[in-house]
């Protein structure tokens, strides 16, 4: 089982499942339960210990009363913005263009150095563009994955984001995404 899949799939029952769930009637369970381990039993010990782990962190909160609940907290939320952040994927091809490129341009802090590192590679996987340091150039959609990285990170005041029709060196920016004109 991979890495973090258990708190994934903990924090992903309480964001689908609402702000409060009960563990035996969350929806979804029996396909998340699947991934954690084939035997039900030892997928909801596995589940619940994760629970308790994340209760411990302080990204979800167990509400007192005579079946076990659960809510995320702001942390919680956080946290699965981060780890859907690692795993996150662009879904463009070649014929979505529009003729308008996308230009994520940051200004993150020296204090904020792992931030902005994590975000730059980030781009670099996605297949973005890097026209200068901190000014990355995408041809497709992809607000969806700046939101997602404000959600984790809170960058909304370090990153612009601009919608632009012509850049200087336009032939550059369509032979590195192959585009044709």
């Amino acid at each position: 089982m991979p890495k973090g899949i258990a708190t994934k799939i903990a924090l992903g029952l309480l964001a689908v499942g609402g702000t409060v769930v009960v563990i035996a009637l969350a929806p979804g369970i029996g396909a998340a339960l699947k991934m954690l381990d084939p035997n039900p039993r030892k997928a909801m010990d596995k589940l619940e210990r994760t629970f308790r782990r994340l209760a411990k962190d302080g990204d979800v909160e167990v509400v007192p009363g005579k079946t076990k609940r659960y809510i995320l907290t702001t942390g919680g939320q956080r946290k699965l913005a981060r780890l859907q952040f690692a795993d996150f994927q662009l879904k463009a091809t070649k014929k979505d263009w529009d003729g308008k490129w996308r230009l994520v341009c940051f200004d993150i802090p020296e204090t904020e150095q792992y931030v902005r590192k994590l975000f730059q590679a980030k781009l670099s996987e996605l297949g973005f563009y890097r026209l200068q340091n901190s000014v990355f150039v995408y041809p497709y959609e992809c607000k969806e994955f700046l939101v997602l990285a404000n959600h984790a990170f809170e960058l909304q005041k370090y990153v612009r984001f601009v919608l632009a029709e012509k850049i200087d060196n336009e032939s550059k920016l369509l032979n590195f995404f192959r585009i044709k004109q």
